[in-house]
């Protein structure tokens, strides 16, 4: 056991890419604590890929990169400007609403930060707007990507833990629309306790000009995409991969024939920046297998689950503890493999503890998703930093306050998981 997790830290502190780091630790392990020939790695790398669910990760990816591609943010943006220009910290709100939408096409935080930033940033700051606080915001609100469905990490967590994928999807519905709340009531807050007052706009943008119905339209035709993937799963039209499939040709359709915005260059430039994207997502689940193949010979999570068996009887106590680890996880780890390491670990403790499989995927994605944004390693952060050339420490000290309330929301959908389950049977 030693020599798998000294692999795994040894190979991270030395500047290895993650997706090897996975590999590699399971082939140490495999070489050095085992006696099993090392045919077992080419076995497990195999299996690992035999998984039809898997082929939902490059098409989803595809799908959100297309929509990018054919001009929903501005869309969006458009839309969520006429809903609040009359409120106040209009803008900050904005940038949530669009990010909340934006959430639901790419199923990834990282592509929601650096679209909804990239617009808003210079935006917010001609309104009167801090750099600072405009990045924190919109990083803080880029979180729901990963839990508002199609959510990359809960396909992960579905394939991991054999757990139904819709189930996961719908569970992630209202945790992920919270988040947006959380960080609007935020935005509120800090800046009426600074005394925030947005400069004066002109006239032409006090008034839209693009009308509301329109507006409307051309959003909802974006929107429409997350509604038609889940309402598809639920009931029982397609699968999660199916649904991957319709979800390009949905993208296709919008960016070709309707919006007419996409261009066979773009398309090729998608088709490029996907697959790199989707390669490194699929070589890490693919070497995860070989990793959960060395975590069952090392018997590490039945000696894990005795020992929290043996520290408490208590349910809650158990997912305090669960909470803490996911969360040192979540700083240095992104959530796919943050979730490959930690829901073979995890998981079968939770499950003799009576934790639903489905809470505990809800729990483990909300918990290390809250990592990306968290510093000093939070991979949001770099994005964010990119953006907007805020420094971490200014960055740092913006975001904590969103931090917390989010540690807050967390534990709150820990504890009362009926904040949210109350629409799994509704939808199932």
């Amino acid at each position: 056991m030693i020599q798998l997790v000294g692999g795994f830290v040894g190979l991270m502190a030395v500047g290895v890419p993650l997706a090897l780091v996975v590999l590699g630790a399971g082939i140490l392990y495999v070489w050095y604590a085992t006696d099993v020939p090392m045919t077992i790695v080419a076995q497990r790398l195999f299996v690992g890929m035999d998984d039809f669910t898997l082929m939902a990760i490059p098409l989803f990816v595809l799908a959100g990169y297309l929509m990018n591609e054919v001009g929903l943010t501005e869309r969006l943006l458009v839309l969520a400007r006429i809903i609040m220009r009359k409120v106040y910290g209009g803008l900050a709100h904005i940038a949530t609403l669009v990010s909340m939408l934006f959430g639901g096409v790419t199923g990834a935080a990282a592509a929601d930060l650096a679209a909804v930033g990239i617009t808003m940033v210079p935006e917010m700051e001609k309104d009167g707007y801090s750099r600072e606080f405009s990045i924190a915001t919109i990083t803080a609100a880029s979180l729901m990507g990963a839990v508002i469905p199609p959510s990359i990490p809960f396909i992960i967590y579905g394939v991991q833990s054999e757990t139904s994928i819709g189930d996961l999807f719908v569970a992630g519905i209202i945790p992920g629309i919270l988040i947006g709340v959380v960080v609007m009531v935020m935005n509120f807050v800090m800046l009426k306790r600074s005394g925030f007052r947005p400069r004066q706009q002109a006239a032409a943008e006090r008034k839209p000009a693009t009308p509301l119905p329109v507006a409307l339209r051309d959003a909802a035709i974006a929107v429409l995409m997350p509604v038609v993937i889940i309402g598809g799963i639920l009931a029982g039209i397609f699968t999660p991969t199916e649904a991957a499939g319709v979800a390009v040709a949905y993208a296709l359709l919008i960016g070709l024939v309707v919006f007419r915005t996409l261009t066979w260059r773009k398309i090729r430039v998608v088709l490029e920046k996907s697959t790199v994207m989707s390669s490194v997502i699929m070589i890490i689940v693919v070497a995860s297998a070989l990793l959960n193949w060395c975590l069952a010979y090392s018997q590490l999570p039945a000696k894990v689950a005795s020992a929290l068996l043996s520290v408490t009887d208590s349910q809650a106590v158990f997912l305090l503890i669960s909470l803490v680890i996911l969360l040192l996880v979540g700083m240095p780890l992104d959530p796919v493999p943050g979730i490959i390491v930690v829901t073979p670990v995890l998981l079968p403790a939770a499950i003799q503890f009576g934790v639903d499989p489905v809470h505990f995927g809800v729990v483990v994605v909300l918990a290390l998703t809250i990592g990306l944004a968290t510093p000093p390693v939070g991979a949001s952060l770099f994005v964010a930093m990119s953006i907007s050339r805020v420094s971490m420490g200014r960055l740092s000290i913006a975001i904590t306050p969103f931090l917390v309330a989010l540690l807050v929301l967390t534990l709150l959908i820990t504890y009362v998981p009926q904040t949210y389950n109350w629409l799994l049977p509704l939808l199932r």
